[in-house]
């Protein structure tokens, strides 16, 4: 379990690096949606999401 926990947080971390680095760069988009998927050699062990939205009022 902490082996989980550990890829948990480097993917977490990465994700953070990745979306701080769109960020950066947004450019008006409503909407921007990014994921790192862990995998094994057996297959998914999880999934880590980003969305980063922009609502404006008029």
């Amino acid at each position: 379990m902490r082996d989980l926990l550990a890829v948990q947080e480097e993917a977490a971390r990465a994700l953070a690096g990745l979306s701080w680095d769109s960020v950066q760069n947004f450019k008006g988009a409503q909407s921007h949606r990014m994921s790192i998927e862990v995998r094994d050699t057996y297959g998914p062990v999880m999934q880590v999401r980003f969305v980063f939205d922009i609502s404006r009022r008029q």
